[in-house]
């Protein structure tokens, strides 16, 4: 057996083993990017949800979706999704996070009509307890209902009844609807902070040209 067909069997191996590799690493590559693409195609839909409970007790002929503004926000941008009727900003939505939740951050979208009131919150997401602190969401109770109307001129208390507040405690489970009601109170602040802007500014607005000054709470 000649020398260069020994090399080659002995090189063969190595190659077959080089394409394996190069295959399952293009194999992996193109999963990680239609799970990828899953994961933004499905938070998309959720926004899209969220956006239709949020705001769906404001008047708008528009897709708030495709309508956004972004503020910057204690070094943040916050985009914010106008709902219009006839060309005019009737309400806004925008998620807004509260660090304090029990399990974790809690996020929540948070529709605003034009008159600062609430028109809607929903829970996007929350990591907390099954049976406890899940009640905020609305497929466990109307719990976060409880905010439908109100805003920073109602005389509401904003705290849960524990703490003097207006607001229900679940049993076994304050800190929860605690951290839900600050983070709501927080978020009309920021409302209030940026109202015009937020009601006048033209779709696209970059958060560069309005500059805002800090607010409580934490925008995503």
């Amino acid at each position: 057996m000649s020398s260069n067909l020994v090399a080659g069997l002995r090189r063969r191996p190595g190659l077959l083993l080089g394409a394996f590799a190069l295959g399952c690493s293009a194999l992996l590559g193109a999963g990680d990017l239609a799970t990828r693409a899953e994961i933004r195609l499905r938070q998309a839909e959720d926004l899209r949800h969220a956006l239709d409970q949020t705001l769906s007790a404001v008047p708008h002929d528009n897709n708030p979706a495709e309508d956004t503004i972004a503020v910057e926000d204690a070094g943040r941008a916050v985009t914010v999704y106008r709902a219009r009727m006839a060309g005019e900003v009737h309400g806004v939505a925008f998620n807004w996070v509260s660090e304090a939740g029990y399990g974790g951050p809690i996020t929540l979208t948070v529709g605003i009509g034009r008159d600062g009131r609430i028109a809607s919150v929903r829970v996007l997401s929350h990591s907390e307890t099954p049976g406890l602190g899940d009640k905020i969401d609305v497929r466990k109770s109307d719990w976060i209902r409880g905010f439908d109307g109100r805003g920073l001129d109602t005389g509401t208390r904003w705290g849960v009844r524990k703490d003097g507040g207006e607001f229900d405690q679940f049993a076994g489970a304050t800190i929860t609807p605690r951290a839900v009601v600050a983070a709501v109170h927080a978020s009309l602040k920021f409302f209030a902070g940026h109202r015009e802007r937020l009601l006048a500014a033209r779709a696209g607005t970059a958060a560069a040209t309005l500059p805002a000054a800090a607010q409580p709470g934490s925008p995503t």
